[in-house]
């Protein structure tokens, strides 16, 4: 046994052992059949209202449009879903409804899955486009009446045993386009190639032909039919000739006759009412065709069944007035002459009258006249049956009060009909209102809006609302009052007028407005009072004015609020001196550019700080450390008007300065009494710029007595002992000076020698002292 046999008999034990019932005993068709599982055509969610399968565009059927077809035989129709590319599109629900005579007799339900195709009942069914080509045979071996199916097409199949017309709607839901997406086929079964008379309505006493006719293209139009017409029920009424050809059979008292549609493909007879009575007649069609041989009465090929009431002509009249209308200004009204019955009224005529001094501005039709009552009349043509005649009045009240409006109507036949209306005529009242943000920042565009309301009975008409701002609130075109169309306002109607502001500076401001109305209507809107706030910032920077070479620099960088308003994303940059290196920026961002700091939201009256620490690396007679602080003003969460900035620098200069050091050396160990040691004071500059003004001296105990002093400058010796150098007017920075001082060893005993340095920089002398051991001879 095959792999794929074995899998075919699993399966269908597999099902009927789940409880089917179908047990097909033929191989391969042993799969049951299964339940029927009906789904929904559209997602669920928001999918229902969308295109959900965008691939879908167009549905068509074939045969299509209008499709004769004998009684009792079987229509197969084919539907296909295209795509936008012309493609067949297989796997597509296709819905399927029959109205009429007619049934389903069988809907595609081919494939393998549970959700396949279905009948609904017999006039509606569900299928899908197939996935792959089959072939329909009827079940006969004649192959030319076999149907194709191909992929991306599916079908029903329709028969009928009653004569008639049937119509089938094939609907697409995967298809978005309702009209692409919906296909009406019309099938006329048996005797559709007749065409019979129309139930008609008819004047009570009246008469009307009776025509029935084939369809010339018929196989069979040339055929010798005779048409039979029979009374059938109703009010009495009589068929009689239309022409030569009608013959009334005899016995029939006029409720039978025949009429020949040889020759004009029309057969017709008159049925006369001469007794007037309202009601229906039923009436029986019948087509017959003689037989062959001529013997016998024929075959009845087409029957149907029409029906004739028979109606006398019944008028309404109905008026249309507003129930409240303004003072000095027209007001409409209809008046409408309706014909409820289905004939044709006789000419009419409509005479309306108004009241308490009420006058017609205008009317169409215009006025035919007056009555003796000074009424208005109008003379109208005849109603046609279920049809109306209008006559539209614009009335104009004379006074406050109440107009009554009256019209009656008289037909040539006799008919009559009245009707009226009151019309209030009262004034409209004005209300207006003000809306506005009670508080808003300066450069902000303020949402504001008057509301107008008509509080009263009537409509306002040519409504303006005029408004005023003060100073600190300018209107966006600059215009004082601002003027503000509403047009008409119905009673109870309120239009809301978007007010143009700005909020131009700080402090207070009011806002008024009123309206006014044709009929000297106004109103008064309350003030409106807007504080409007700033939002200020301000920059300090501050620290050293000089700045040492080669040392560190600080500056304090504060940014504050000094506004009313909060300020949001507040980005503040320090721009340096080329002359400093920065360091440090207290958690700001430092790159080749100002050093940058951030701050989310700044309140009213609140502060950020931030050190900014750098290095002086060269020279700068002049320079300023420069910070700006921009942010975004903020007004209900969000921000408004332009970007708040500030600014704020601090000076400096970054100068050097002179470092002197002192180096006394004296002689190596011990000196002889009598001998001479030399004393050596070295000034160096360790400083960045030159010293100037530089004095050196040195004193000595008696223990040693000064012999000369020479090196950088010459030195001298008071009569106090104490040793001076010429002063050297400038050191520069590196630069090192050398004195030498000879001093004698005059007695024994801790010698003593001093060394001091005056410089022009200095606030107190360098000192330097040593020791010397003075020994005996």
């Amino acid at each position: 046994m095959s792999v794929r046999l074995a899998a075919v008999i699993a399966l269908a034990a597999t099902v009927t052992a789940g409880g089917c019932t179908y047990t097909p005993g033929y191989f391969p068709y042993l799969i049951p059949p299964g339940p029927i599982e009906q789904t929904h055509a559209k997602p669920g969610g928001r999918g229902y209202f969308r295109d959900f399968d965008p691939k879908s565009h167009r549905l068509e059927v074939k045969p299509g449009g209008l499709v004769n077809a004998p009684l009792g035989s079987q229509i197969v129709l084919v539907a296909t879903v295209y795509d936008k590319d012309g493609t067949p599109r297989r796997d597509r629900r296709v819905e399927w409804i029959v109205e009429g005579p007619g049934n389903i007799i069988e809907a595609d339900e081919s494939g393998v899955t549970r959700g396949r195709g279905y009948l609904i009942d017999n006039k509606r069914a569900v299928t899908h486009t197939s996935y792959v080509p089959k072939t329909i045979t009827r079940g006969n071996d004649d192959p030319k009446d076999d149907v194709a199916v191909e992929p991306g097409q599916t079908f029903v199949v329709l028969s009928s045993a009653i004569p008639g017309e049937t119509v089938v709607t094939a609907y697409a839901p995967e298809v978005f386009n309702w009209d692409n997406g919906r296909v009406v086929t019309k099938v006329m079964w048996g005797d559709a190639r007749f065409k019979f008379p129309e139930p008609v309505t008819v004047r009570v006493g009246g008469e009307t032909t009776l025509a029935t006719s084939i369809n010339p293209t018929a196989t069979d139009a040339g055929g010798n039919f005779r048409v039979r017409y029979r009374v059938l029920e109703g009010p009495p009424a009589t068929l009689v000739a239309a022409g030569n050809e009608t013959v009334a059979l005899s016995g029939s008292g006029g409720k039978e006759a025949e009429a020949s549609l040889e020759g004009s493909n029309e057969a017709t007879v008159r049925l006369v009412q001469r007794d007037p009575k309202a009601g229906k007649t039923r009436v029986a069609v019948e087509v017959v065709k003689p037989s062959e041989s001529g013997v016998g009465p024929g075959a009845v090929v087409g029957r149907r069944e029409t029906t004739i009431e028979w109606a006398a002509p019944s008028v309404k009249l109905k008026m249309t007035a507003p129930p409240v209308a303004g003072p000095n200004r027209p007001f409409p009204v209809t008046v409408t002459l309706e014909n409820v019955a289905g004939v044709d009224s006789r000419d009419a005529r409509i005479s309306v009258a108004l009241s308490d001094g009420a006058t017609l501005e205008r009317s169409d039709p215009p006025p035919t006249g007056l009555d003796k009552s000074g009424a208005l009349t109008f003379d109208l043509p005849p109603v046609s049956g279920k049809g109306k005649q209008q006559v539209t009045l614009q009335v104009v009240p004379a006074k406050l009060g109440a107009v009554t409006v009256r019209a009656d109507a008289v037909t040539g036949d006799g008919l009559q009909a009245d009707t009226s209306e009151t019309v209030r005529v009262e004034q409209a009242k004005l209300q207006v209102l003000v809306e506005a943000p009670a508080i808003a920042l300066a450069g902000e565009k303020i949402a504001a809006r008057v509301l107008v309301t008509n509080t009263g009975a009537a409509a306002a008409a040519n409504v303006t609302v005029w408004a005023r701002a003060d100073d600190g609130l300018a209107p966006a075109a600059d215009r004082k009052p601002i003027e503000l169309p509403a047009g008409t306002l119905n009673p109870g109607q309120t239009k809301s007028l978007d007010l143009p502001l700005s909020a131009k500076a700080a402090g207070k401001f009011g806002v008024r407005a009123s309206a006014t109305g044709d009929g000297n209507l106004s109103g008064t809107a309350e003030p409106l009072t807007i504080e409007v706030r700033r939002a200020e910032l301000a920059v300090a920077v501050s620290g050293s004015k000089l700045a040492y070479l080669n040392q560190q620099v600080s500056w304090t960088v504060t940014v504050t609020n000094r506004g009313d308003a909060a300020v949001s994303n507040v980005v503040v940059r320090a721009a340096v001196p080329a002359e400093v290196k920065v360091t440090a920026a207290d958690g700001g961002s430092v790159g080749a550019g100002p050093v940058q700091w951030k701050i989310a939201e700044l309140a009213p009256g609140a502060q950020k700080s931030f050190t900014l620490d750098a290095d002086a690396v060269r020279l700068a007679p002049q320079g300023a450390v420069t910070v700006s602080a921009l942010g975004d003003a903020v007004s209900n969460g969000k921000a408004v008007g332009a970007p708040v900035e500030a600014r704020g620098e601090a000076a400096v200069a970054i100068i050097g300065t002179a470092a002197l050091a002192l180096e006394l050396a004296t002689p190596p160990g011990v000196v002889e009494a009598g001998k001479r040691a030399k004393y050596q004071i070295r000034v160096k500059n360790q400083g960045t710029v030159s010293a100037r003004n530089i004095e050196v001296s040195a004193t000595a105990t008696p223990e040693l007595k000064f012999v000369r002093g020479s090196g950088a400058a010459e030195g001298r010796a008071d009569a106090n002992g104490r040793i001076t150098f010429t002063a050297v007017e400038e050191l520069p920075p590196g630069r090192t000076l050398t004195f030498t001082v000879e001093m004698d060893a005059a007695q024994a005993g801790d010698a003593r020698f001093k060394a001091e340095v005056k410089a022009a920089h200095l606030t107190n002398p360098l000192r330097e002292e040593q020791a010397t051991r003075v020994t005996g001879r």
